[in-house]
């Protein structure tokens, strides 16, 4: 049975050395419904990464797109460019899934 991919887990520091990962890792999600982006293991995040989640946000502007376990300090950098208008935050605690 093939199913189709909508949720990714992200890792450590993403800055500009990781555009390409990302970008082809956000490639992999289709956009044909709700998305979730684990993001328990991230560390850092810069502009470059910020571009990313944009272009996400585009493809998939007919479905939100979720991301979970935010650290408060990447929290706040998504919060300073308004990116908690394109997305919704919630905790892993909720069951949260893309189905």
């Amino acid at each position: 049975r093939s199913q189709t991919l909508r949720r990714v887990a992200l890792d450590g520091e993403y800055d500009l050395s990781r555009k390409e990962e990302v970008a082809s890792l956000f490639a992999r999600l289709v956009p044909d419904g709700p998305a979730v982006v684990d993001m328990s293991n991230v560390t850092y995040i810069d502009s470059t990464f910020l571009h990313q989640l944009a272009l996400l946000h585009f493809r998939f502007k007919d479905f939100p797109v979720t991301l979970v376990n935010v650290s408060a300090n990447v929290k706040r950098i998504l919060a300073i460019v308004k990116f908690d208008r394109l997305f919704r935050f919630a905790d892993e605690s909720a069951h949260l899934r893309a189905d």
